[in-house]
């Protein structure tokens, strides 16, 4: 495992210690634009923190591998559900999506720096540009 997913992982669990830490993210996250809010209006959003937690976990194993590795299983259904065809998640709100979980990252996490917001992105973006990528 590098140091820098290491660093994401460290700084994630700290940050889910905090039982208003999703719950505070998709409120900043929904309320953020009407489409956003419009994809999640018949959302449960119990169940959608629970994903997101497992989701995070997932995408810094596969930031460890190649696409195509044992790591990437279940992605390629994720981003079917995400593309055009399914949710149509535009690529543009992966953007509002990564700076939102970071502005609530920054709260929660007591110990978060520059290098920790850059484990975040370097560890998230693998998984982004994929799901960007099959829109």
């Amino acid at each position: 495992m590098t140091a820098e997913v290491q660093a994401f992982l460290a700084s994630l669990n700290r940050c889910l210690q905090a039982p208003a830490f999703l719950q505070e993210f998709y409120a900043l996250f929904i309320g953020s634009s009407e489409e956003v809010r419009e994809k999640f209006k018949n959302t449960d959003p119990v169940r959608q923190a629970q994903v997101l937690g497992q989701s995070l976990y997932a995408l810094a194993v596969a930031a460890q591998g190649p696409a195509g590795s044992p790591a990437w299983s279940g992605f390629n259904s994720l981003a079917e559900r995400h593309s055009r065809r399914g949710l149509d998640i535009r690529p543009e709100l992966y953007d509002v999506w990564l700076d939102c979980l970071l502005r609530t990252a920054r709260v929660h996490d007591p110990v978060f720096t520059p290098e920790t917001e850059e484990a975040w992105r370097n560890t998230l973006s693998v998984g982004i540009e994929y799901l960007r990528s099959r829109h």
